[in-house]
């Protein structure tokens, strides 16, 4: 630690900079969080890229990853897309759907049929899922979750408007098909066709129902719909195997795992025209991946509704509190400048005066979900306007910490440390029911 020279700016901030870095590292959270060097001799080799702009956020959160440059929780802005500071996972993602669900209601033995029909109609370990048409992957790749709605009926309410960017990563831009054509390989838009609805084969990809524990701030919540003893469903999956190996085309990343490998040599093989870091295509096919993200979610949360109907044989109320990506890149302006930023296992978290186009996060900040702990705890909070330093982003989980003999104790000090550096307001503390995941 101390080769980093690592500067005290307050309790829960410090910063360093070596003779490498281009920029600072701004790390917010107490120093023992980051006793081990990796991630920050990671951060040091970031911060060296000529690119790279103003600081790099480093959240509590902050881990490595095998074969990924950029640490998960770490914030990178730059003046180019760097494909390398994003995991592949493209759109991995989380959101949370609130029910109208009443606690008589979840007996034991509905709690069990309900996760049983969750479990045959949102597979974890099938290799295909929910079957579309080629010309259904196109529209997903070119408008995001709202390309289902003529296909699959959308019952849960605000389900576009409360997704970042309304579920479509090219909301701001035009974008012909043929575009996208051009950037996505024919064989990953023939591997999209089979694999839309699948919760992932991975036990980081899951979906909880759990209860609001604890209100913690009474007029955010209200202003949120978020009441106290409310069931909802707090859902972690993205683009599946279609992002991740579009990701693994554009990018130098290595791989570990000999099928994957293999799997990868031959997507290559039937795709001579894509090459490593094409600047002109990587920014195409990562938001027309990362839309098929979108429409996962969005398909899987139909199959939540469908299965509360028919398991509580009434009509049930489902709402979208929000759909945050926490794997991808966009352009943001930050500092009086237009820049890229990668965010890789982070929410953004724009305070109410940058989410004025909004009725309700104009009022009370963007929503900022942090994942069940240790399968016990989970937090809702939402952006503040004094989060610059962060790019204005904020956890998307506690951290890889395991072993800790009180979990709770630990995951209520890391959100102490995100209020204290006024990355988020918390509005509402959640505790586990029930887990559906690998």
């Amino acid at each position: 630690m101390n080769k980093y020279n690592l500067e005290n700016i307050s309790e829960n901030k410090k910063s360093f900079q070596t003779e490498k870095m281009k920029v600072p590292a701004i790390l917010f959270s107490e120093e023992r969080n980051f006793e081990k060097s990796d991630v920050l001799e990671a951060v040091e080799k970031i911060a060296a890229n000529e690119n790279v702009f103003h600081d790099i956020a480093v959240l509590s959160e902050a881990h490595t990853k095998p074969n990924i440059e950029n640490p998960t929780g770490a914030v990178v802005a730059s003046k180019n897309i760097i494909p390398e500071m994003l995991d592949s996972a493209t759109n991995c993602g989380m959101r949370v759907i609130l029910t109208d669900l009443a606690g008589k209601e979840l007996t034991e033995e509905n709690i069990k049929n309900l996760f049983a029909e969750l479990q045959k109609n949102i597979p974890s370990k099938k290799i295909i899922g929910t079957k579309i048409s080629k010309e259904m992957v196109m529209d997903i790749f070119q408008l995001g979750s709202k390309a289902l709605e003529r296909v699959f009926p959308i019952c849960t309410k605000n389900e576009f408007e409360n997704t970042f960017s309304q579920g479509n990563f090219f909301a701001n831009q035009e974008i012909s098909k043929q575009e996208i054509s051009n950037a996505v390989p024919k064989i990953i838009s023939w591997i999209a066709k089979f694999r839309l609805g699948l919760l992932g084969a991975t036990n980081s990809h899951f979906i909880y129902l759990m209860r609001v524990s604890e209100i913690l701030d009474e007029n955010l919540a209200s202003t949120l719909g978020i009441r106290n003893n409310q069931y909802l469903f707090f859902i972690h999956t993205g683009s599946s195997i279609v992002g991740r190996y579009t990701a693994s085309l554009y990018t130098s990343r290595k791989i570990k795992s000999f099928s994957q490998k293999l799997i990868l040599l031959f997507i290559k093989l039937f795709s001579p025209s894509i090459q490593i870091n094409d600047k002109n295509k990587i920014d195409t096919a990562f938001r027309a991946t990362g839309n098929y993200g979108f429409a996962n979610r969005t398909l899987i949360t139909c199959e939540i509704h469908k299965a509360l109907e028919k398991i509580f044989a009434r009509s049930v109320s489902t709402k979208l509190l929000y759909d945050a990506p926490h794997v991808y890149f966009d352009e943001e302006t930050h500092f009086n400048q237009k820049v890229i930023i990668h965010r890789n296992g982070a929410n953004r978290a724009y305070g109410p005066s940058k989410m004025t186009p909004h009725a309700i996060f104009s009022q009370t900040g963007e929503p900022v979900l942090i994942a069940p702990f240790a399968n016990k705890i989970a937090y809702i909070g939402v952006g503040t306007d004094q989060n610059e330093e962060t790019f204005f982003s904020a956890n998307h989980e506690i951290g890889k910490i395991t072993g800790l003999e009180n979990p709770k104790e630990y995951a209520e000090k890391i959100v102490h440390e995100m209020e204290e550096n006024k990355i988020i307001k918390t509005v509402a503390k959640l505790e586990t029911v029930e887990i559906l995941s690998y």
